[in-house]
């Protein structure tokens, strides 16, 4: 029978893994990555039983994608992706050091009161961490205030959006400009990260149901949140009184332009899964009146209420503006 071929020449791993991909597709398809794993594996037999052990707990759901892409952030190009022998030699050789990052990446953000497993899909944002806390195994502590303002920068402004390996790459780059540090000053260099007005002025438009709100009111709401209960996005005044009769001291012009900005972060809180059920669609003053005056108090502050501003849906324009200038300014805390 007539055998057709074709000679390829200087063809680099990712083309390789590309065609092998394709021709699969007749079998059980493979993921890149799974790929990746068994490349890895011909270097380092035991690297899955060594990941296995290492993805439990705090980093249960994180996956070995996530331990692959830590190690070309570390030791090799996260933007062309490749698992060289250099690198899983290294990674084998340093295995103890990168479990250790780990660990340190989880005490930092538990003193922030941040659950590192709440990036159990989102593990990207991560890396330029991890990758500082790497190289300044002794002394990473120091720097806590600027790894949370990236950390609240990228997460609030959606850094990793798009263009995550170029990202990725930039950060480190920039973290080596820097002798191995992540500052203030490097992220006010980055444009993607450096607070501006409109930037903070997109997180308060934010709208219920979005990452950007649910993010922006988990952060602000670290003093008092328990990893025990689930807590939801809910309207402070309900979504729904804007859709009845509006009341009678209201302009039509004004309260059709209340019904727009119902759903945006200013009229947005945190609330326990439970607590939620209780309030449904009930008034917000109702609601509050119905406190005695310590449970008052406590929603307020965690609500982020200002003490001056009536609840009454007939002062939404003035509780609307003041309680999203307190938001600005605590979102501004959050970022600096």
């Amino acid at each position: 029978k007539l055998i057709r071929y074709t000679e390829i020449h200087d063809m680099n791993q990712d083309d390789a893994l590309e065609m092998f991909v394709r021709f699969n597709n007749g079998g059980r398809p493979l993921r890149k990555s799974e790929i990746t794993m068994s490349i890895l594996e011909a270097y380092w037999p035991s690297a899955k039983t060594e990941f296995g052990k290492l993805l439990v707990d705090s980093y249960a759901g994180f996956g070995t994608d996530f331990v692959i892409r830590t190690a070309l952030m570390l030791y090799g190009d996260v933007v062309k992706s490749n698992i060289s022998k250099q690198i899983a030699e290294e990674l084998k050789e340093n295995w103890d050091s990168f479990k250790k990052a780990l660990c340190n990446l989880e005490s930092v953000l538990k003193e922030l009161r941040i659950d590192v497993g709440r990036f159990s899909g989102s593990w990207n944002v991560l890396l330029p961490i991890i990758y500082y806390i790497y190289f300044n195994p002794s002394d990473y502590t120091r720097n806590t205030d600027a790894i949370r303002a990236y950390l609240m920068r990228a997460i609030l402004f959606t850094y990793f959006q798009s263009g995550t390996t170029s990202k990725l790459q930039q950060m480190k780059s920039n973290i080596n400009s820097f002798d191995y540090e992540i500052t203030i000053e490097m992220l006010d260099q980055i444009s993607d990260l450096r607070i501006t007005d409109g930037k903070i002025e997109d997180i308060l438009n934010a709208e219920k149901g979005s990452r950007v709100a649910g993010d922006a009111l988990y952060y602000l709401s670290r003093d008092w949140t328990s990893r025990s209960y689930k807590y939801e996005q809910d309207h402070l005044h309900p979504y729904d009184r804007f859709d009845g009769s509006k009341p009678v001291s209201v302009s039509m012009e004004d309260w059709k332009r209340w019904r727009a900005l119902r759903n945006r972060l200013p009229n947005l809180q945190l609330l326990e899964g439970r607590s939620n059920g209780s309030k449904s669609d009930m008034r917000l003053v109702d609601y509050y009146n119905d406190m005695n005056a310590e449970q008052k108090a406590a929603f307020r502050k965690q609500a982020i209420i200002p003490a001056d501003v009536s609840m009454e849906l007939e002062n939404f324009e003035e509780f609307y503006k003041k309680r999203k200038e307190v938001l600005a300014a605590r979102i501004l805390e959050l970022l600096k």
